[in-house]
């Protein structure tokens, strides 16, 4: 099985395990003074790393719950749940996200949301792709006719007031910006055309492996606040359609 297919399984598998805990019991517990961890983050992580290394029994780990496990050059950059204090509340926007990079390059990523059954996958050079189908960014190109995206960070109050600044300065030159508190979906949405850009200021590679590949395959851009393009470690983002991206960056403050 090549890596795109077990990148998918294992984000199905991972679905069938959050599936049987959401809305139901589980436990919680706190990383942080509000960041959530529950036991199906846990076990999701397991099953993914399992179905994974079943394939390829020497590649490395990067996850969210359980960190970096081996030196192999190919390494899996895994969130088991995207969005758990959604998952935690019951609110049915999280996902699972799975990339693999190859010497610091991804190479193939997919993001599953297994409530409403969405695989977006990608394998670099080859398109982006949701449930099988060809997707591609949207061809907005005024600002005043977009949809934007954005997320908080969890405890730094400067970053959270260079992100109130940004929407208080975009609110009233765009048609929205919406809130939804999973950043792989989030990239995932820009990269179906369905909003038309996305900034945060401060992600983990875990958040963003997967979705960078997956928007850039659909036509999209990726870029750190500065307009510098970014990569897994940037912690700063700033994506779109490409065709907004200047405009949107000009409301935003660097870092």
């Amino acid at each position: 099985m090549n890596e795109i297919e077990i990148a998918k399984k294992a984000c199905v598998e991972a679905g069938k395990i959050a599936m049987k805990y959401f809305h139901g019991d589980f436990t919680i517990t706190k990383k942080g003074r509000i960041d959530l961890v529950t036991n199906a983050d846990v076990e999701c992580e397991q099953k993914i790393k399992k179905v994974i290394a079943s394939e390829y029994p020497t590649h490395s780990f990067l996850g969210e719950e359980e960190g970096a496990q081996g030196k192999s050059r190919n390494v899996w950059i895994i969130d088991p749940i995207d969005g758990t204090t959604n998952f935690a509340h019951g609110i049915d926007y999280f996902c699972h996200s799975i990339a693999l990079v190859r010497d610091n390059e991804i190479v193939c990523g997919a993001i599953f949301d297994p409530v409403n059954k969405k695989l977006f996958t990608a394998v670099k050079g080859k398109g982006a792709e949701l449930n099988g189908k060809k997707i591609s960014v949207s061809k907005t190109d005024k600002l005043l006719d977009s949809v934007l995206i954005t997320g908080f960070p969890y405890d730094n109050p400067e970053l959270e007031r260079k992100t109130i600044n940004a929407v208080a300065s975009l609110k009233s030159n765009c048609q929205g910006i919406r809130r939804f508190g999973a950043a792989a979906l989030d990239f995932c949405r820009v990269a179906q055309g369905v909003c038309d850009g996305y900034f945060e200021y401060y992600l983990k590679p875990w958040d963003v492996a997967a979705g960078i590949l997956i928007l850039r395959e659909a036509g999209g851009r990726v870029t750190n606040m500065l307009g510098e393009e970014a990569d897994i470690n940037s912690t700063n983002f700033l994506c779109s359609n490409t065709i907004l991206h200047s405009q949107i960056k000009e409301h935003l403050e660097g870092l």
